[in-house]
């Protein structure tokens, strides 16, 4: 816990400019936002280790990344935020990469949520129960954002599993969020 607290008291430093019990400005917030990558790298490898094993044992496909990229890589250059055809859009260089780089990015900006919303807020005692519990909020993103975005459809309604697909983003989402409840307090 005594990380969480070093994180946020750090990114009030960012926010407030002020030292923060003593240490400088500077120091903390490298070390909170250091803190805050390693955790969300560290999280977003156990949510693909995750999806590469249920993939082996079940046969669950993993996220395709370099999807995410070329989505990512449209709404920069054409503005398309909910691109329904994006299945059918031709491949684009260096998108996987792109993908998987955004992929880690985002789990770095769920961490920084976790730490300065969720746990000040609505935050358990209990890591697991915590880290399950934002985890399994988080799935709303992909639910309502994301997988329109990508043409999914609300709630993976366009896929040909959408009740499948929309409780694998729960399970991997609680998973993460266990991920990030465990980490934060380890490091």
């Amino acid at each position: 816990m005594d990380s969480l607290v070093c994180i946020f008291r750090a990114v009030s430093a960012i926010v407030n400019a002020k030292q923060v019990v003593g240490v400088p400005n500077w120091e903390n917030s490298v070390s909170a936002f250091l803190s805050m990558v390693v955790v969300g790298c560290l999280s977003v490898a156990v949510l693909d280790l995750w999806q590469r094993l249920a993939h082996r044992l079940g046969g669950l496909p993993p996220t395709n990344w370099a999807v995410v990229g070329r989505w990512l890589l449209m709404l920069l250059r054409q503005g398309i935020l909910f691109n329904t055809e994006l299945a059918q859009a031709p491949p684009l260089p260096r998108e996987r990469l792109i993908g998987w780089v955004f992929h880690y990015i985002i789990g770095v900006v769920y961490v920084w949520i976790y730490v300065t919303l969720w746990q000040p807020n609505w935050g358990l005692d209990n890591p697991l129960a915590d880290g399950l519990l934002f985890g399994a909020v988080s799935a709303v993103v992909p639910w309502l954002f994301f997988m329109p975005a990508t043409g999914a459809g609300l709630f993976g309604s366009r896929t040909p599993r959408p009740v499948f697909v929309s409780l694998s983003a729960l399970v991997v989402h609680a998973i993460f969020g266990v991920a990030i409840g465990v980490f934060s307090v380890l490091l």
